[in-house]
């Protein structure tokens, strides 16, 4: 958003509209404060959240050479002489700035200090607050004359900067290490008149014979509200000493004040504790409280949902186990009640299965080859062998078996494959016979 620039002179105030720049100078007024500045206040509060640079140079502003060393504007702030020497430097109410130091004679420093005598700028920036606008910068006259002079086509690097309006005039001196300003304020006298020439130098470069005189005592830039001849009784001189360099309006001296950086020393502005907008910052630290908590309820139901799903995979384990263990529980009633209601068998014998495989090696002669054997619970078995000898006797293998107690079964008991030499025999087993 670009800044609302307005001007105080001396006891008017210039405000930018439709139609160009209106200068008002307000009358009476009561107050603690001038009625140019409270007029001024008016129209700062009555502009809601915008940014402002005011060109300040009202009744009451001093404009002191100081040295100094060549140091910023908070160490000069922080020096034990000058706060000693200029208190305004630790006011709270009172606006100041300075010029960035230069050389001197004699290798020293010297700055030019604009300060308030009594408090102005504090009742606008108050102004500012209450619209909830932003002063910007506040330049002394000094200053944004001399940003109008280098921002104009073509630059000016006049030495001496006249400011002409109906009831302010002011001379702005730089270069060569020696700097000033100087006003006045209401309607000049004659005396005055002489006042300003004399600070121009207008008299010395008309009564100078030698050539180039003039060039010497240094060019003027003039900014004037209205024609020049009108508000200067001595133009005619000034014009005719060839010194007049640029002549431009307050249209530039507004651009100029636009352009100089707010870290500038000369900024008043940057005189007062600049305040904190706390709403932005209950704002920030709502909206970070709200996606903390926004982030907390995310995880709380997310881990509420990874809960929800442990528990019931745990208890759809836990179905599964019971039903498990219930079918268990009736296989061992079934199992018992089975046992109940089997038969004893008598005829039947139970008999050692290390006397039955005794028995068997006994009674299978080298021709043949066991290849299996099953023996099972109820004394029945099955053996399967091979026949690699031409000397198998089928009879006497039988009888062999039955005196060792494996006794072929009458019923397909007995199976040989003459031509493979397989051999099944199968039956139940009981004692040897003797």
């Amino acid at each position: 958003m670009k800044p609302i620039v307005a001007i105080l002179l001396g006891r008017s105030v210039w405000t930018r509209g439709p139609r160009g720049w209106t200068r008002t100078s307000p009358e009476g007024g009561g107050g603690i404060s001038s009625p140019a500045v409270s007029y001024l206040a008016e129209f700062l509060a009555g502009r809601r959240s915008q940014r402002f640079i005011i060109v300040y140079g009202p009744e009451g502003v001093a404009h002191q050479v100081v040295e100094t060393p060549r140091v910023s504007r908070s160490v000069f702030a922080s020096l034990a002489r000058i706060r000693s020497d200029h208190p305004v430097v630790m006011s709270e109410r009172l606006g100041w700035g300075i010029e960035p130091p230069e050389s001197a004679h004699g290798g020293a420093y010297s700055t030019l200090l604009h300060s308030e005598l009594t408090p102005g700028l504090a009742h606008l920036r108050d102004a500012c607050s209450r619209s909830d606008s932003q002063l910007v910068a506040a330049w002394p006259a000094y200053t944004a004359a001399g940003a109008a002079m280098r921002s104009c086509t073509p630059p000016s690097s006049a030495k001496f900067v006249v400011i002409l309006t109906p009831d302010f005039v002011a001379v702005a001196v730089s270069g060569g290490g020696k700097r000033s300003f100087k006003g006045w304020v209401g309607p000049l006298s004659e005396r005055d008149w002489k006042a300003f020439s004399t600070l121009v130098g207008d008299a010395e470069a008309r009564s100078s014979s030698m050539p180039g005189a003039a060039h010497r005592r240094g060019g003027i830039a003039v900014i004037a509200d209205g024609e020049p001849h009108r508000l200067c009784p001595v133009w005619g001189e000034l014009k005719a000493s060839g010194r007049v360099e640029a002549v431009v309006g307050m249209d530039e001296l507004a651009a100029g004040a636009a352009r100089i950086s707010p870290s500038h020393p000369a900024n008043m502005a940057e005189s007062f504790p600049r305040p904190l907008c706390l709403d932005r910052y209950l704002l920030c630290a709502a909206a970070a409280a709200i996606l903390v908590a926004l982030l907390f309820g995310a995880s709380a139901v997310r881990c509420g949902a990874r809960l929800r799903a442990d528990d019931e995979a745990f208890m759809a384990r836990r179905a599964l186990l019971d039903g498990r263990l219930a079918a268990l529980e009736r296989n061992q009633r079934e199992m018992a009640a089975l046992r109940n209601q089997a038969p004893e068998e008598t005829g039947t014998p139970s008999l050692g299965r290390h006397s039955a495989l005794e028995g068997l090696a006994e009674g299978i002669p080298d021709s043949v080859t066991l290849t299996g054997l099953s023996l099972g619970r109820d004394n029945s078995f099955e053996i399967g062998a091979i026949v690699v000898g031409t000397d198998f006797d089928p009879e006497g293998l039988r009888l062999s078996l039955e005196r060792n107690g494996f006794k072929p079964a009458d019923q397909n008991g007995w199976a040989f494959e003459t031509g493979s030499g397989r051999l099944v025999i199968r039956g139940r087993y009981g004692p040897p016979s003797t």
